[in-house]
Order: C-alpha cells, then structure tokens, then sequence
C-alpha cells in the first residue's frame, strides 16, 4: 500500500535523526523524580530503535546488577533478577565499559535466556564521570531494529542517560532527607505535646507510617517488674494477637532491649530468636525506645516479605524513637501524676525533680559575654521558667517566663511553654515572630485560665547588638556602662496563650562593653514587706550600684538585697533573676 505523501518509509536522516536525539536528551534531563524517569527512558527510546524487551539495571550496594525499570514483560523473576558484573552480555558490558551487541543470542553462550523468541540483544553501560551507573539492555524478535545508526544514536544517548539518573538520584536522596529532617523536627515538636499516653500511641502509630511505610506495626512498653514486654498498640496484627505479653529473655523484642539495639531480620525462619506472633512475618525490624540509656519499649515491625527492612529504616527509626521515649516518658509521668492524688506529696516532689531537670544545668558564657540564672521557687512546683539558647557564633536567645497559677497545673503548662519556645528558638527566628508562633501554639493547646508572660531576647555578641520581645513580663533593665545608668527597655505585647492573632512588638538596643542586660519575673519586683512593694526602682539603683561586679556575683547581690528588705518574710511568688553581661 502506498504511504501518504510525506511520510518517511525508511531509517531517519542523520540530521533528523541528531534533531530527535537532542530532543530526547531535553526531554529526559527535565525530569527530576527517577520513579518518573525510568519509564520516559523506556518509552522515548522506542523512538530509536523498537524494542521487544528493554530492561534498565542500576548497580546496588553490594555491587550487583539490578534491574531498577523492565518494560515489556511482567514477571516477578525478571524483576528480582541480579547480575554480576561480567556475567552474561549485561554483565559484560558492565565489565567492558563497552557495548555490547548480540545480532544472534543463539550464537552466544553469555546469552542468559529468560523468554523464548528472543532473536538480537544490545546492552549498553551508563557511566557518568567514570563511575558505572548502571547497564540498558534491549533486547528484540530480529536483529534488524538494531541499525548501526540506531546502536551510535544509543551509545551517544547513554553518557546523557546516566548523567540523568545520577541526578535524579541524587535529587530523591536530597529531597528524602531534607523531608526526613523537616518529619523529625514536627515529629519531636508533636509528641511533646500530648501528654495522654493512649493518645501518643495511637499518634504514634500514624507518625511511623509518615516514615517507613510498614504492612505490621507493633509499639511494646517494658514492664519492667514483671520483665516483660506488653503490646500496646497493634496495627494489622490480626483481630486478637494470640500473646500481649512477651518476657525480654524471648524473641527479637527481647533481643532489642537487651542489646539495647536495633535488631534487622531479613529472614526470620533462620534465626533461633525469632517467636511465632504473626503466621506471615518473613522479615522483622525492632527498635528500641531508649531514654536516658534505660529502655522504654520497642518498636516492631514485621512484613510478609523476605528482607523488607534495610539499614536505613534502621537510621530513620533510631533517632525517633529516642524522641518517643522522652514522649512516653513525659505521659506516663503526666498519667500517674492525674490518678495518684491521694500520693500527691510524693508526686510533687518528683515533679519538682524533673522540673528542675528541665532547667538550664548551669549558666553559659562565650567570648566576650557572660550570664547568670537565679530562681527561687516560693513552692514545691513554681509557674516561672527561664532558658538560655546558646546558637553558636556568638548568638544566644534568653527566655524568661512566668505562668498564671500555682501549683501542679502552672508547672506542667511552664514545662510544655519552655519545650515549644526550645523547639522555636533554635529556628534563629526573631523575638516577635517567636513570640507569635508560640502564642499559636499555647492557643491550640490552651488550657482555660493558664496562660504565660514572657520575654525573649536575641542577643548578637559579635555585632554587639540586642532585639527583644515582651508579653506582658516586667520590662528588663538595661544598664549602659558607657553612661552608667540602667533604663528599662520599654516594650509590651499581650500574654501569651490569651488571644489569637496576636501580634508582637519587637525592641533593638545596641550594647557596649561592660553592659548589663537583667530580665526578672513579677514576683521579685511584687515582694512586699507589709504594705510596702519592694518595687522596680529598688531593683534598678541595686543594679547600678553593683553593675561592675561579674554576671554571677551582680545577680546574688541583687537576690541579697531583696532578702534584706523582706527580712523574716518570703517572697509569696517564684522569683527568678536572669543577668547578662558584655565584656
């Protein structure tokens, strides 16, 4: 039958043929995503040559051949199929660098035979940079398709083929951890904020998927009177798990938590450890939960397939579930703390414990810069936290705080404020976006009545500069050396947690050398002796008159001289003293 006018019967000219070759380079160095790209490989080269079977292997980790994209057929045994370098005409090509092309597969004993009707094949090696990237082979019914113009278009099209795998994969593995990071970083920021035990599990459940996508997922809590493990959680174990309850000498749950390490099974009939829960489970990865070095629980994973699990779900797992176990550890304590009422003074003073546990550990200092903390609690368990934020490169975030209330209610609502300033500051935010964020947060959380005021500062050592933020806590002072006096640093906002959309003002002040930056809590300036308030002037002359003394000793002498003027009393609030010096 006659072709229409125009169409070409035959082979492309060469310059159609260099034209179509640059078009496909563009279109295959546009796309990014290597799931993407395999496939608009395997299609875009039937413009070259048409192909029965087109098989793109990439090398793995240990060294082999694996098919990564097979067009054509659908088998899983070609998929699964691995290749030495050397063997067959994949192989040797991979050993080689060079093509290799087969116009007779029955002619050639590397030829491995998987279909019948296979009469021609062409593996071409990918290599990018001297580094093999990978082998594509094509295989056909005859040897025709395969022109010496179609074999040269594909050798010129290889080194542009590998360049783009290359990227792709190094685009996927940049994206995977780059959302890796940003999932941990919410991750830590959520789970330390639920406080309900049964809560966090079922988040937890969820939170695990986000990361390794799992067909069995099991969380256990250790017992550790009984020694044993109790299933808490369950996905996809089955209506009734046959035992909810499996003692740390048995099984590779027992294995994790005595080892105190991960444990990665990629075939459970061979190991002697492994116990029969799940009737499917081929391969099984557990994690355990460790805080402070003390094991929680674990994780477990398991799958119907043979070696699901690899040592990266081993990387991603292990730092969550350091997180989890502070998580577990901060609901079980929130828990007992809400049912053993009738214990409550022994419960106060382990909170107390981790109260204080929670507090800096002791005051930092830099190159040219020094600080001090000073917190008297009038209570067991106080509403006023502080925190400093050392970011390195001479900059350091202070926060000092005060919560509405008293007793068990402020401490917790103190300790949950004090983790989402933490979790904000060391994004580098400025004090007024701080302040918003968490004000969202405290909002979305909110208790009715507790809320919080709160001043946070940046400070910039090596610019000698200082930005400030205020919620509603008495106003700092700031003592300029070069002047000797001390004014305060005037600026004001609504507390936080109160309303929504609140928005902050934000303070700059230069600082020079000898300066003296002093935050305080309400409870220090409120002291009364009678009807007499011990006052913000009080503090301020006691700061100029000792502001050459180092941040520590400033800070004990304006503690002493408020203990003068109240004398036998006691302050009826936290107090806490926050100095800063420049040197």
């Amino acid at each position: 039958m006659p072709q229409p006018p125009g169409v070409q019967t035959g082979p492309p000219l060469p310059g159609e043929l260099l034209a179509d070759l640059l078009a496909l380079v563009g279109e295959i160095n546009g796309v990014l995503d290597p799931d993407e790209l395999l496939p608009a490989i395997a299609r875009k080269l039937r413009r070259i040559v048409d192909y029965r079977i087109l098989d793109i292997f990439l090398t793995d980790a240990e060294g082999f051949l694996a098919p990564a994209h097979v067009e054509g057929v659908v088998t899983p045994a070609r998929s699964r199929f691995r290749v030495r370098v050397g063997e067959g005409v994949v192989g040797a090509a991979a050993a080689t660098r060079e093509p290799v092309f087969v116009p007779d597969v029955s002619q050639d004993p590397r030829y491995i035979s998987f279909f019948p009707g296979v009469v021609a094949e062409l593996a071409m090696p990918l290599v990018s940079k001297d580094r093999l990237v990978g082998v594509l082979n094509i295989e056909g019914p005859a040897a025709s398709p395969f022109t010496p113009a179609a074999r040269t278009a594909l050798q010129v099209l290889a080194g542009h083929l590998a360049v783009a795998i290359e990227n792709a994969t190094l685009y996927r593995e940049t994206r995977w951890y780059t959302g890796l990071l940003a999932t941990l970083h919410e991750i830590g920021k959520e789970t330390a904020s639920i406080l309900d035990l049964d809560e966090l599990l079922r988040r937890l459940a969820e939170i695990v998927k986000r990361v390794i996508d799992y067909e069995t997922f099991g969380i256990l809590l250790l017992d550790e009177e009984r020694g044993e493990l109790v299933l808490r959680k369950a996905v996809n174990f089955g209506p009734a798990p046959e035992r909810s309850r499996l003692p740390v000498t048995e099984g590779l749950c027992g294995a994790a938590v005595r080892s105190r390490e991960a444990v990665l099974v990629g075939d459970v009939s061979k190991d002697p450890r492994y116990v029969r829960l799940v009737p499917e489970t081929r391969s099984e990865l557990v994690v355990p939960l460790l805080h402070k070095d003390r094991v929680v629980g674990v994780f477990d994973l398991e799958s119907p397939a043979l070696d699901r699990f690899t040592e990266r779900d081993v990387e991603v797992l292990t730092p969550l579930a350091s997180q989890v176990a502070g998580a577990i550890e901060n609901a079980r304590l929130y828990a007992r703390i809400r049912k053993d009422e009738e214990r409550l003074s022994r419960e106060l003073r382990i909170a107390r414990e981790i109260q204080h546990a929670l507090f800096p550990e002791g005051s930092p200092a830099g190159a040219g810069w020094e600080a001090s903390a000073h917190f008297r609690p009038a209570r067991e368990l106080a509403g006023d936290l502080y925190d400093f934020y050392d970011m390195g490169g001479g900059l350091l975030g202070v926060a000092t705080g005060d919560v509405a209330g008293k007793g068990v209610p402020a401490a917790l609502y103190a300790a949950f404020a004090s983790g989402t300033i933490r979790s904000r500051a060391f994004e580098r935010r400025p004090p007024a976006d701080l302040m918003q964020r968490v004000n969202r947060t405290l909002r979305r959380r909110g208790i009715e009545g507790l809320f919080c005021t709160l001043a946070y500062a940046l400070f910039d050592f090596q610019e000698r500069s200082l930005r400030v933020a205020n919620s509603g806590l008495p106003h700092p002072f700031h003592y300029r050396a070069g002047e000797r006096r001390a004014e305060a640093l005037d600026v004001s906002g609504l507390p936080l947690g109160t309303f929504d959309g609140a928005s902050y003002d934000e303070l700059a002040a230069e600082l020079g050398r000898g300066d003296v930056v002093v935050f305080y809590t309400d409870g220090f300036v409120e002291a009364r002796r009678g009807s007499e308030e011990y006052g913000p002037e009080r503090l301020r002359r006691g700061l100029e008159t000792h502001a050459a003394l180092p941040a520590r000793d400033l800070g004990e002498k304006l503690l002493e001289d408020l203990e003068g003027f109240l004398g036998e009393g006691a302050p009826a609030d936290d107090v806490t003293l926050i100095v800063i010096k420049v040197l």
